[in-house]
């Protein structure tokens, strides 16, 4: 069983480098993973575009090794924050209820890891998950099945979900989810991905 360790907290991030007027891209998460610069600047990363440039990366990615910071910096278009060697990230806030925090460590290593995890701000965590949820997880499950990935639901008591893993060769996915919103009853109406942990 692998450990999943918490990420840093977004507020380690800072928006403030992230300040453009391009239009946020629609992409497919079947695009092919572009690798060239742009010289115009862009705009902040938004819940959708993160997950789907995240496709992206996933998809051309064979082992942790891959996740290198010229790989994930091309894949998201966005240049990276170092915090150390082989440690990097981006961050920011997404509305006034929701941020994130991207970080990957060990990068370029067997053992390197990449969290992509989505912070309620509000101090009861009490916010609607829409602002997160443009690319909800059937559509994020739907894309890694059709990219060869196998899926286990790891379930705890009254077969409740703790979390979603995929894994495909030398590689595995976690993706924790949060309902958007719940119904009278507590079911669940619709499935947001929370935290995705690739490694």
């Amino acid at each position: 069983m692998r450990s999943w360790t918490p990420l840093l907290s977004a507020a380690t991030f800072s928006a403030s480098g992230y300040t453009a007027d391009r239009p946020p891209n629609h992409e497919d998460p079947g695009i092919r993973l572009e690798t060239g610069s742009e010289s115009a600047p862009t705009a902040p990363l938004g819940a959708e575009q993160l997950l789907l440039r995240l496709l992206v990366l996933i998809q051309a990615t064979t082992s942790a090794s891959d996740l290198t910071l010229e790989r994930v910096s091309a894949a998201l278009r966005e240049p990276a924050r170092t915090f150390a060697p082989g440690h990097f990230g981006y961050g920011g806030a997404l509305t006034s209820e929701w941020s994130y925090g991207l970080e990957v460590k060990q990068a370029g290593t067997p053992g390197a890891r990449l969290d992509l995890n989505f912070i309620d701000t509000r101090p009861q965590r009490s916010s609607p998950a829409t602002a997160i949820c443009q690319v909800d997880f059937n559509r994020f499950a739907s894309a890694l099945h059709a990219a060869g990935f196998n899926q286990e639901t790891v379930r705890g008591e009254h077969g409740r979900t703790i979390y979603h893993r995929f894994e495909r060769a030398q590689l595995s996915i976690k993706v924790d989810t949060v309902p958007e919103n719940s119904a009278a009853n507590d079911q669940t109406v619709h499935d947001c991905v929370r935290l995705v942990s690739v490694q």
